[in-house]
């Protein structure tokens, strides 16, 4: 393993991925590491079930965060954003996604769809 900035990337995305799912994400973690992702989790599922239902620009907020957190947890490397583009995507005023929060799986999530959508 070479150490560099794309190691920080990695761990910023475990750090922000662990805020979003209220405790460390070791399940999530591994299976990005497996070849297969299972298609049926849904971003609603992991979300920390302990704090109360958000409101719509929250969950455009939330849905953000998850994408960004995907990509910095890319298993490549080098397909990872920088730490600046991903303060760049947090900055920048985005469009609204118009797809609701419970049909979103952590597979769109890693989709170069997404990703583009926010130019990461």
């Amino acid at each position: 393993m070479v150490v560099n900035e794309k190691c920080d990337v990695y761990s910023f995305g475990v750090v922000a991925l662990e805020t979003l799912m209220g405790k460390h994400p070791k399940e999530i973690l591994s299976s990005l590491q497996s070849t297969c992702t299972d298609d049926d989790i849904k971003l609603c599922d992991i979300l920390d079930q302990r704090l109360s239902h958000p409101t719509f620009s929250v969950l455009q907020d939330i849905v953000v965060v998850a994408i960004v957190t995907f990509a910095c947890l890319n298993p490549n490397p080098c397909s990872r954003p920088t730490m600046k583009r991903i303060s760049q995507c947090f900055l920048s005023q985005l469009i609204p996604l118009n797809i609701p929060l419970h049909h979103i799986s952590l597979q769109q999530l890693m989709s170069q769809e997404l990703r583009s959508s926010l130019k990461l």
